[in-house]
């Protein structure tokens, strides 16, 4: 059984500006993946990349001065061993959780 998924993926580089800043303000570069889903779910929206990661933007305070379009790559992810890298990082994190909780516990059982 196949169990490959073939994704294609455009990143976008942002220059933008944290207006929380004191002038004058810093110039920051961060460079955004899209997927070709999410692309095409923007097209059939009729919005364009650039005006979607300009809103995501202004949402957290921030000013976008420009976003230029970068590389489109095309992927080939194995679904199997995604699946298995999700699921140890996720009992990786429950276990941190715990350790963290048991240390919480001895902590206040010494004082």
């Amino acid at each position: 059984m196949k169990t490959e998924k073939t994704i294609n993926l455009t990143a976008y580089k942002v220059d933008y500006i944290d207006q929380r800043e004191p002038k004058p303000r810093t110039v920051h570069a961060q460079t955004v993946v899209l997927d070709g889903g999410k692309i095409s779910a923007l097209n059939r929206l009729d919005m364009r990349p650039a005006g979607w990661i300009t809103q995501q933007f202004e949402r957290g305070g921030f000013t976008v001065s420009a976003i230029h379009k970068g590389e489109t790559i095309t992927a080939c992810v194995d679904l199997a061993e995604l699946w298995q890298q999700t699921a140890a990082a996720a009992e990786l994190a429950e276990t941190k959780k715990q350790l963290a909780r048991v240390l919480g516990q001895l902590k206040e059982a010494e004082e």
